[in-house]
């Protein structure tokens, strides 16, 4: 009896430690170490993995006993792994009132469990949060101890709990993190995030001694096209040309809404040739869309591209001499692209 009581006691201070790494916005990998931990101390395993969803990666932790003390490790498992077509079932299947949670061992065992283990029993409790099936914890028995018994599921369900929360914190935070960086109406980066983006990007090519071209992207006769089809219909356009931006950039650009009806773009390690090929691309993606639904070519837009160093060194004459490049282009006809290079102007970094 004192052995349990023992163990209620240490349970209670590291779930309360737990709760404090949580409240404290930890890392996950602090938190999941910890309940990994806790549950080897007090559960008769010799071997606990905490396996959950992030998106479509599946992360697998691992805390195991050794012959000198334990090791705790992580790896990523490819989503095409069977264990994501499981967890995505048990999502979409109605809970029954007890919220039972159907276990598919033979696909843990198959594509989640090492090659050495060799269970004879296995305990299991789901991560859930707000009816969100997260991911899975599995303990696997030891088979020098006893076996398990209720109050060690019961256990187990505690830390399920707790690493259910910290996720859903994280989950959380990343949210409000992308939210505070991208515009609320077309989803793309938003102007605070794009002028954090070209510091970076000018410190890093000082460094490396690297280029980037910066373009600025304006909307042809968008007050004409509101006046005509309404305010909501132009909200509707302008998230169109962010996802014919989207479209055409890759990974590694940065596209923003600037202001009203204007996109500020980042192109790193491009020339600006590269930018004009990309801006012509954005062009025809534009000019070729069918805004209403039927018709193409009732919006289009006008491009200025600036490059550092060639143009600018610092990041208000770099903004400054794409939109200069850019009023070129809208007072030649719009439907263009200009680059500060190529105005009678153009002067100095």
């Amino acid at each position: 009896m004192s052995g349990r009581i023992d163990e209620k006691d240490i349970l209670f201070s590291a779930f309360t430690e737990i709760s404090s790494l949580i409240s404290l916005g930890k890392d996950n990998r602090v938190i999941f170490n910890k309940i990994l931990n806790v549950a080897l101390d007090l559960l008769p395993a010799n071997k606990v993995y905490l396996i959950y969803v992030d998106e479509h990666r599946i992360v697998k932790y691992t805390g195991e006993r050794q012959e000198r003390g334990r090791k705790i490790s992580v790896e990523d498992l490819p989503e095409s792994k069977g264990i994501l077509n499981w967890l995505n079932r048990e999502i979409s299947v109605p809970r029954a009132g007890d919220g039972v949670f159907a276990i598919d061992l033979s696909t843990l065992a198959a594509e989640c469990l090492d090659n050495d283990d060799k269970p004879t029993m296995v305990i299991s409790a789901p991560l859930m949060a707000k009816n969100s099936l997260l991911g899975v914890i599995l303990a696997i028995q030891d088979q020098d101890r006893q076996h398990f018994d209720e109050d060690d599921i019961h256990m187990l369900t505690m830390m399920a709990n707790h690493a259910a929360i910290a996720f859903e914190n994280y989950l959380l935070y990343r949210k409000l993190e992308m939210e505070s960086i991208t515009d609320g109406l077309t989803g793309v980066y938003n102007y605070r995030f794009l002028i954090r983006s070209l510091r970076m990007e000018i410190k890093r090519a000082k460094r490396f001694n690297t280029i980037f071209s910066f373009l600025m992207l304006d909307v042809d006769n968008l007050k004409e096209y509101n006046d005509r089809n309404g305010h909501l219909s132009g909200s509707r356009a302008l998230t169109n040309i962010a996802a014919v931006l989207k479209d055409s950039s890759r990974e590694i650009d940065i596209v923003a809404k600037y202001g009203g009806d204007e996109f500020g773009i980042l192109l790193p390690g491009t020339s600006g040739e590269g930018a004009i090929v990309y801006g012509q691309r954005v062009l025809e993606g534009v000019k070729g869309y069918m805004f209403d639904g039927i018709t193409k070519g009732l919006l289009t837009c006008s491009i200025g591209i600036s490059v550092y160093p060639d143009d600018a060194i610092n990041i208000e004459k770099v903004i400054d001499r794409a939109d200069t490049a850019l009023y070129k282009a809208k007072s030649d006809g719009k439907d263009s692209i200009r680059t500060y290079s190529s105005l009678e102007f153009a002067g100095s970094a």
